[in-house]
């Protein structure tokens, strides 16, 4: 039940897709580890390669700050916002504009509101920006739809209510007058007119830092961006399908495809807003090497694992009543992983996934695998059978590369405008040209595992 609303749609087409990508993860992983042995043998003096514990994590392979990959001025919440705003308006015609806000419209003095202007429709859209870390502020980054696109011209509102709501504020002649004709909240295009959507977007980056932004701010800020532009772009019939309102295993491919953006310094170098440094003239831009870390490949297969391990706990493995989701751990550990099982820990218990996302771990791996595919396939130009050491055409990719308005509206059409109103694997397939991925079948899934998960624009792929 948990998976026949999704891209996934069968237990068994999630362990193909997972089974797949083990194939293309673990050599590497491997390959990874045995660096780490090195590592160790040569710290501690060994004549040997020693094992690698769950404990050496921090000693031998350290999570590293996030760079970006060439230099860049010093990072602000507006100079990333800015960035992206020219991002958009080379790839799909979009700009952010700051806009002006009513007496209290706005939750607190730090939150900043944005219009989302097109070229030809004018404002499409609105987001609130509440970036700041403050007391009594939940944590983390979050996109919020706080009112979806729908179109409105052809909606019965004497029919949207029952009898029993005559009492409500909204009344028929109300939603008329203020939502369904109103000019302010409605935008008139050639599919219909449909209300303009409102998104926000929660952060808790720290106001005071000296240093302006830490990398990995900024490629969350785009990552949240990701998702509001998917509510902003969407123009579908219906409210419960627009934007993000789509298969949790699709909705995370819009955002993830920002974090690739931030990979290419054609983007990089619309954070200088005056003209680039002379650096940019001596530097290859089609071919700069990725920043991810040297071990990036263990913290890719783990996350399979991770993901194998939500499948069995939400199985029928769990209804034996000598069920051991301890045991069950150990027994995934030690058929797919490259480290041991440790004995005595339950470290399953810590993993808050299982209960938030469940049986939908994967969907952050999927996702991750088929923005790696749009990203090398639409905006870098790479022809099949080409891998990622091999270079692109001119410009970073193909008629334009990342910058380019044709491929930023082939994606656009392809994909944002659609929201969860299209089968999304008739969404990927048409967009990547691949035809066998319209079924969605176990053939399909096992085609995305092969693509791979490990090579990610922001070092890891939960990151």
């Amino acid at each position: 039940m948990l998976l026949h609303d999704k891209m996934g749609k069968k237990p068994e087409h999630v362990h193909e897709f997972l089974g797949s990508l083990l194939e293309f993860s673990r050599p590497r992983a491997l390959a990874a580890l045995n660096d780490v042995k090195q590592a160790k043998k040569r710290s501690q003096g060994l004549s040997y390669l020693p094992e690698i514990y769950a404990w050496d994590r921090e000693a031998y392979f350290p999570s590293k700050s996030l760079e970006p990959p060439i230099p860049l001025p010093r990072l602000t919440p507006g100079l990333a916002l800015c960035a992206f705003s020219r991002l958009l308006k080379h790839i799909y015609g979009i700009s952010c504009e700051p806009a002006d806000v009513e007496r209290g419209e706005v939750w607190h003095d730090d939150v900043r509101k944005v219009n989302i202007v097109d070229e030809s429709e004018g404002i499409i859209g609105w987001i609130y920006l509440d970036l700041f870390y403050r007391e009594g502020k939940a944590g983390g980054a979050t996109h919020y739809t706080l009112r979806c696109s729908r179109r409105v011209d052809d909606d019965d509102a004497a029919n949207d209510f029952l009898p029993s709501d005559q009492g409500r504020e909204l009344t028929p002649d109300l939603e008329e007058r203020l939502v369904i004709r109103s000019e302010s909240h409605v935008t008139p295009g050639r599919d219909g007119s449909h209300q303009r959507p409102v998104a926000a977007i929660s952060c808790d980056f720290d106001a005071n830092s000296p240093r302006g932004m830490d990398w990995q701010d900024v490629v969350t800020l785009w990552h949240e961006l990701g998702h509001a532009m998917h509510s902003m772009i969407g123009r579908t019939e219906y409210g419960n399908v627009a934007g993000t309102r789509c298969a949790t295993d699709f909705v995370e491919l819009p955002s993830i495809l920002m974090e690739h953006f931030l990979t290419s310094p054609h983007v990089l170098s619309l954070f200088y807003l005056d003209t680039p440094p002379p650096l940019f003239s001596t530097l290859d831009l089609d071919h700069i090497p990725p920043t991810r870390s040297q071990y990036q490949a263990i913290e890719a297969h783990n996350h399979i694992l991770l993901a194998m391990l939500d499948q069995h706990y939400h199985s029928t493995i769990a209804l034996s009543p000598s069920f051991d989701s301890t045991r069950e751990l150990e027994k995934v550990e030690s058929a797919y992983g490259v480290l041991p099982h440790v004995e005595g820990t339950s470290w399953q218990t810590s993993f808050g996934h299982l209960f938030s996302y469940g049986a939908s771990y994967y969907s952050y791996l999927f996702d991750r695998a088929i923005a790696s595919r749009v990203w090398s396939r639409v905006f870098r130009g790479e022809e099949p059978g080409q891998g990622q050491g091999q270079r692109p055409g001119r410009g970073g990719g193909g008629e334009g590369g990342p910058l380019s308005r044709e491929n930023g509206e082939r994606f656009k059409a392809g994909v944002l405008r659609f929201g969860g109103g299209k089968d999304p694997w008739e969404m990927v397939a048409g967009l990547l040209k691949e035809p066998m991925l319209r079924e969605g079948d176990l053939n399909a899934m096992r085609e995305v595992g092969r693509w791979g998960v490990d090579d990610v624009a922001s070092g890891g792929p939960l990151a």
